[in-house]
């Protein structure tokens, strides 16, 4: 199955928002609906039927739990962490959006076919199989939503009698689930199934993140935050690495003078690829210098 996108699910976080804004005009009148969505109504007095476009995602707090669940679910990397609470939050908030608009309209994201239920669903996937220390058994729309797959093409894999079939909890109905073991083996031979690294040197998102990186600054960014997951607090940087604060500061806020042997270090001590990391810095901090010896700023 084709992936939709995070552009796509945050449009449709927006529908949720102006269904919203229809249950508090009815329930709190035209004001307190104006004070939620941030526009008026529209003429026929129905915000179901609003472009989407005009809402503004940075007034709700959800949204960045629906943006950094996509990354968990579908993007798993050492850059994209999510607490257990963001995880039961995306599930309670799904849990309480409205089954209609002001005129009975109804919408895709009232289904499971809902993208933003889809993520919020995955999320709980994830973190039942990668993070929860209880292993709890997985569904089988879970095991779809994780390895890109149809639930019909699960159901499928539960009824082939090979020796390396999917098998479900005996006895398991309405719904049919899995044990934990037996979803983490299974889930690791299917192609569209995407495990949490272990490691940097796993981690195909950070490396692509470390590729697209346009400045001094952000690479710095990247720096501190793999410092805090190479020292538990970036305090006991300086002392294993053996250089002084105000060197590592300088890396940290992208004002270094590059230098290979430093930039090979750290690459090293985060588990980086070298040749990737060290060519990078160089051709941030080139850039930089070329802004700067043109008086631009950083």
């Amino acid at each position: 199955m084709t992936r939709f996108t995070k552009k796509q699910m945050l449009n449709e976080l927006r529908t949720i928002f102006l269904f919203e804004a229809d249950h508090i005009l009815m329930g709190a009148g035209e004001e307190m609906a104006v004070r939620f969505i941030g526009f008026p109504p529209q003429e026929d007095r129905e915000y179901c039927h609003s472009p989407h476009a005009e809402v503004d995602l940075g007034r709700f707090q959800i949204t960045r739990s629906f943006d950094a669940g996509y990354e968990f679910a579908f993007r798993p990397s050492l850059l994209n962490t999510l607490g257990e609470h963001e995880v039961q939050d995306l599930s309670v908030f799904m849990l309480g959006t409205p089954k209609a608009g002001g005129g009975g309209e109804t919408d895709r994201f009232m289904t499971p076919d809902g993208l933003c239920q889809m993520v919020a669903d995955a999320v709980h996937a994830r973190w039942k199989l990668e993070w929860d220390r209880y292993g709890q058994d997985l569904s089988t729309r879970e095991l779809a939503l994780l390895a890109d797959m149809t639930e019909g093409a699960v159901r499928n894999a539960l009824a082939d009698k090979s020796e390396s079939r999917l098998r479900a909890v005996p006895g398991s109905k309405n719904p049919v689930t899995v044990e934990h073991a037996e979803a983490l083996r299974w889930l690791s031979g299917r192609r569209g199934f995407i495990a949490s690294p272990s490691g940097p040197g796993e981690d195909r998102f950070l490396r692509e993140h470390l590729q697209t990186l346009q400045s001094a600054e952000a690479l710095g960014q990247l720096i501190g935050r793999r410092l805090w997951s190479s020292f538990g607090s970036p305090d006991k940087a300086p002392a294993a690495l053996g250089w002084s604060l105000e060197k590592l500061d300088s890396w940290q806020r992208g004002t270094q003078t590059f230098n290979a042997e430093e930039a090979r270090k750290l690459a090293e001590v985060f588990d980086l690829d070298v040749p990737l990391f060290v060519g990078k810095a160089l051709e941030v901090t080139t850039r930089r210098d070329a802004v700067v010896s043109k008086g631009g700023e950083l």
